[in-house]
């Protein structure tokens, strides 16, 4: 902050008190200054008010130290000398008369021009601080409050400093208009130096009792019903039963199930089938179960049955399993939640200790919200280093349930077309230039991020989006008439930019849900962003299917949106028809360039032209590991006006309907390289992906390719090379049972390297529980592995089928050999080994 103005009175330098009542002043006309406002007195929800409220909290301008009887002259809000004690009182370790401490920048010298915020302000959890400095932190609204005083007229950056721990929202963290920046400066909300500010919509569960040894199943009380549980940072999984359960038949109301045990289940409304078909994913509530007839709640049946008759049936069919019930649960790791009880039962994993390890229990659905008008919009705010946790979504708990249409968008209609995007824990609406920067979005029970409304000139840069429920990102939407042809320009959602964001483990409830999804936008920005083991489609922009680019006579809001420089892999791991990188619709003047897909679960195409996409130019991809390295198509609109050129794909298997082509489309002049990538295609790999300065949030594999030794092999099909040639879809199998009763892969670095963790690729084509638990990951220097240590273990409890066991740890001793081993049968599909900071 820089010097008060003269006119201020030198006592109201004292105390941040005093300071906010000058803010007001000055805004009000007492300066000298002729660029602040002096046609009156401010009026805010943050105007100083009688006691210590919010609006009487916080750091000011003119405040110069805490000590009232040494003002030194010309200091800032922000200066803390020492103390009585000759101790530093302020983050810096002591700052001179006349500069700014930053925690981030050291001490700022304020006698040029720029580089110094107007002011900084400290928060932290559970604070009840009067001045919202260094040393006496104030709350997160109260921090806001003083927020609102000084952002009136901005000079410089409001920086707001949040001390690390949990901050436990009760109600969502608005942001209106008024928490604006002002004259083109941010107020930027930045975690401490070192620190980890986890913004957080749970409560703490515990204690726990015993109530079942037989079983190991505790219990404790909860203040009221959720659909997710964290234990030990680990996400617990709902009461279960096994998949594809056999014998059931499904009905015009239902299922017959093939005997009358579900009859005996206790809360039968409670319990959910849960369904997958194609790239749909469906939940859908239990209403009765007489004997054998199970009776599914509408008006979640209704439209789950709705897709049919369209040259196909992509309703709901046979169980994928039945979950939510007392009686399903019996496997470490699950849980269930007792509604009317208000307690919930949980079997803990092996090694977890319930009486010293948190549990969570989620309860907001929102933890920040945007909240901007046309009118009056959220502008030049930035987020940066926070950590968003711990969100949960009631409504599929209720009759709708969760009915997909594609992509996160779900049928509301009760048996009409209607439909209703998924929703995020952080949205923002009507809203620009606002930057979320470095942040954490993870353990969420929905999406995670979304902007809508006319957001525009946003960025989202270096977060990483991991365990969500549903999708990471999404822009736009598609629901309504006016989401694609707005009668007001200022609706449209347009140049935003998604940038070197590493995105993982979403869609854990909803897999039929995107990582990164844009519905109709324009200007629309996704680069350098890495993705990596999804259950459906990466990236997807577009909507329509061309309908709304022929019924209209003016083209949709969807054009100049560009998709470049990305990295896909490990996708499309649970439902199928789907993509690495897809598109629908007109959108002109659009790209999908230099992106690297690899590693597709199941068939369709890696780069996928779906109904009605037009104007794309594609252009320089890799594509490897996958079925079909291109997809376009048509089914009720053509795809057309698209040019394909210049692609490299392992394998000559694009899958074009019809074929040939529409003859407006340009398919020619792609690469096939075979076994051998070239170096032209080398070189869009190696640029695909996070940038340097973000790519430690997930490190290249160090291990492709290297030498790989093993206790033994299965078979010629199955060699050690297998375990580590980029290939999730092959693997290492050692003889196993007495010929080879405790397996072990290990793969040669070549020299020792300092590692950051490691991802194990399970068997995709085989359903094999055991394989996928009871796992160690050691290091060692000696090729027999006589110095391991151990890194990383896996616990008894099996990970889902087609599961990647992504081990993290913090032990940077540098080593040579990697040896992933298990006593009884294992298999390998794949092991990528991460470097750490190099």
């Amino acid at each position: 902050m820089r010097p008060a103005p003269s006119r201020c009175p030198g006592e109201f330098r004292h105390h941040v008190r005093s300071a906010l009542v000058c803010a007001a002043a000055l805004l009000a006309g007492c300066s000298d200054d002729p660029g602040r406002p002096t046609d009156g007195p401010v009026t805010t929800s943050g105007e100083p008010t009688s006691g210590t409220t919010a609006a009487t909290t916080g750091a000011s301008p003119t405040t110069t130290t805490d000590d009232p009887t040494t003002p030194p002259t010309g200091t800032s809000a922000t200066t803390q000398l020492t103390g009585d004690t000759g101790e530093p009182v302020d983050a810096c370790g002591g700052c001179e008369a006349g500069s700014v401490c930053d925690p981030a920048d050291g001490c700022l010298a304020c006698d040029g021009p720029g580089g110094c915020p107007d002011a900084v302000l400290y928060a932290a959890p559970d604070a009840a601080g009067s001045e919202c400095t260094y040393t006496d932190p104030c709350s997160l609204t109260d921090a806001q409050a003083v927020v609102r005083i000084f952002n009136k007229v901005m000079t410089g950056e409001i920086r707001v400093y949040l001390r690390g721990g949990t901050y436990s929202l009760t109600t969502p963290w608005v942001h209106a208009a008024a928490d604006s920046g002002s004259g083109g400066h941010d107020v930027v909300w930045r975690a401490f130096p070192g620190e980890t500010p986890i913004l957080s919509g749970g409560v703490a569960v515990g204690p726990w009792r015993l109530v079942d040894a037989n079983n190991g199943i505790h219990r404790a009380p909860v203040p009221g019903d959720s659909r997710q549980l964290w234990v030990d940072g680990a996400r617990a999984v709902r009461a279960r039963g096994p998949e594809a359960p056999a014998g059931f038949v499904e009905t015009a109301s239902g299922y017959t199930a093939p005997d009358a045990s579900m009859a005996a289940w206790a809360d039968i409304t409670a319990v959910e089938v849960v369904g997958h078909r194609f790239w749909k994913s469906f939940r859908c509530p239990l209403a009765a179960v007489a004997g054998a007839e199970v009776t599914v709640q509408s008006p979640c049946w209704t439209d789950a049955q709705l897709h049919q008759d369209m040259n196909g049936d992509f309703s709901m069919a046979l169980p994928q399993w039945f979950e939510n019930a007392r009686e399903l649960l019996d496997e470490p790791g699950e849980f269930y939640l007792d509604r009317d009880a208000k307690t919930v039962d949980h079997i803990p994993r092996a090694g977890v200790d319930l009486q010293a390890a948190p549990a969570v229990l989620p309860v907001l659905e929102t933890l920040l919200h945007g909240a901007g008008t046309l009118d009056a919009p959220l502008r030049h705010v930035r987020f940066e280093g926070l950590t968003f946790a711990h969100s949960t979504w009631r409504a599929p708990s209720g009759a709708q349930g969760y009915v997909e249409l594609q992509a996160g968008i779900r049928l509301v209609g009760g048996g009409t077309w209607a439909s209703e995007k998924t929703p995020a824990a952080v949205r923002f609406e009507a809203a620009d230039h606002v930057t979320i920067s470095g942040c954490t979005f993870t353990h969420l029970g929905a999406g995670a991020l979304s902007f809508e409304l006319g957001a525009h000139d946003n960025l989202v840069v270096g977060n990483r989006f991991d365990d969500i429920s549903a999708g990471a990102i999404q822009l736009g939407d598609v629901t309504q008439p006016w989401h694609h042809h707005p009668e007001d320009p200022a609706t449209i959602v347009a140049d935003n930019t998604l940038r070197d964001n590493f995105i993982t483990r979403t869609g854990v409830e909803y897999p039929s849900t995107v990582a990164i999804w844009a519905g109709y936008t324009e200007g629309t920005r996704i680069e350098h962003n890495d993705l990596f083991d999804l259950p459906y489609t990466g990236i997807s922009v577009g909507w329509g299917w061309g309908a709304v680019d022929v019924d209209y006579p003016t083209p949709a809001s969807s054009l100049d949106n560009h998709i470049e420089g990305n990295r896909v892999a490990y996708h499309l791991r649970v439902l199928e028809d789907g993509g690495g990188i897809y598109t629908l619709g007109a959108q002109m003047g659009s790209t999908t360039q230099g992106n690297y897909v690899h590693n597709q679960g199941h068939p369709y195409g890696a780069l996928y032209l779906d109904n009605g996409t037009q104007h794309y130019a594609v252009t320089g991809n890799v594509v490897e590991k996958v079925d079909y390295w291109l997809l376009c198509t048509t089914y009720a609109t053509d795809a057309t006006n698209n040019v394909i050129t210049g692609n490299y794909s392992e394998l000559d298997n694009p899958f074009v309907q019809p074929d040939p082509p529409h003859p407006s489309n340009t398919i020619a002049d792609n690469v096939v390289f075979g076994a051998s990538m070239p170096p032209e295609a080398q070189a869009i790999v190696a640029a695909a992906g996070l940038s340097p300065e973000h790519r430690p949030m997930h490190p290249d594999d160090l291990a492709r390719g290297l030498p790989a030794t093993a206790s033994s092999i299965f078979d010629p099909g199955h060699p050690e090379a297998h375990g580590n040639d980029g290939d999730g879809r092959t693997g290492w199998s050692p003889k196993g049972g007495e010929e080879d009763p405790s397996p072990w892969w290990q793969v040669d670095l070549q020299q020792p390297r300092a590692l950051a963790g490691a991802e194990v690729v399970t068997r995709w084509e085989l359903d094999q529980p055991s394989t996928r638990a009871e796992l160690e990951i050691v290091g060692a220097n000696q090729p027999d592995a006589s110095d391991a240590v151990v890194l990383a273990r896996l616990g008894a409890t099996p990970l889902p089928h087609r599961a990647i066991w992504q081990a993290r740890w913090d032990d940077r001793t540098p080593y040579r050999y990697v040896r992933v081993r298990k006593a009884g049968y294992m298999y390998l599909g794949e092991v990528r080994v991460l470097a750490a900071g190099e």
